[in-house]
């Protein structure tokens, strides 16, 4: 039997974009919004990134319900990337899971931390995940303006290999811990999914769980309990690989068609497949 943990409770938490007069997102960051709880552990992220790439390091980012002043404490990670003046091919990440174990040991109320380095010259394909960051480290760069709208969907289009890769972790002997980990992961990418399915139409634009569920109902109703309970299990993550295997099976390949229902304009394009 799973050990019982206390239930994270469902709350209408997290926010939606704000969207200019003229159609354009607002990054929603900023240093100033971030609780004073979590610099402490921002500046000990600084510091791995600077160990990691001392003079090579460019900048850091930190994005997610951090950044924007929405962080609760035991439920909210720390979601955090840097870019480096090196080749991809000689960027060291050895160091990561090493890190991200010593802050989860070192601060207690964060639930857990994502750390993650990629090439200066990947900035020019990174406007999305920009346009929802804050710099916190080095020089920040200029990015260009989004509008809402199907060019924000970046799950979708990859959702299957989220589903094949589930699949195969989902035979693994893996512990119960990593089980729930995958659940997360996974519940996670549904939501986003399914809100990504009604930005066309609602024209939002969030990355905040609740929000994601709330939308996708509204559009969706016959579909909301389903919903509903991915949103449960990505706060209450459990490790029952038949349950898992189900969801997979029946909500997800639903999500996963009506992605490419949406998405695909061509038959013959091959980016679900």
């Amino acid at each position: 039997m799973e050990a019982e943990n206390k239930e994270i409770e469902i709350r209408p938490t997290g926010s939606y974009f704000e969207v200019d007069q003229d159609g354009y997102i607002v990054n929603p960051t900023s240093k100033e919004k971030i609780q004073e709880r979590w610099w402490p552990v921002i500046d000990a992220i600084i510091g791995y990134y600077q160990k990691a790439y001392k003079d090579k390091l460019h900048s850091v980012y930190v994005r997610g319900s951090v950044a924007k002043g929405q962080a609760i404490e035991g439920v909210s990670d720390i979601d955090t990337f840097a870019y480096v003046n090196l080749p991809k091919s000689e960027i060291n990440h050895d160091w990561v899971d090493a890190a991200e174990k010593e802050l989860a040991e070192s601060y207690d109320f964060v639930e857990g931390a994502e750390l993650g380095a990629s090439p200066v010259s990947d900035i020019k394909d990174d406007s999305i995940i920009l346009n929802q960051s804050v710099c916190v480290f080095g020089t920040e760069v200029d990015v260009p303006k989004l509008k809402v709208g199907s060019e924000l969907a970046i799950h979708s289009q990859k959702f299957y290999k989220r589903v094949d890769w589930f699949n195969e972790f989902l035979k693994k002997d893996e512990t119960l811990e990593e089980v729930r980990k995958g659940c997360t992961w996974f519940m996670k990418g549904l939501l986003r999914v399914g809100f990504e399915l009604t930005m066309d139409r609602s024209q939002k634009y969030t990355r905040d769980l609740y929000r994601c569920y709330e939308t996708f109902a509204e559009y969706y109703p016959e579909k909301e309990s389903e919903m509903l309970e991915v949103l449960h299990l990505a706060l209450n993550p459990i490790a029952d690989k038949a349950k898992l295997k189900e969801i997979v099976d029946g909500f997800g390949a639903w999500i996963l068609a009506e992605a490419q229902k949406i998405f695909v304009k061509d038959s013959k394009d091959s980016s679900f497949a």
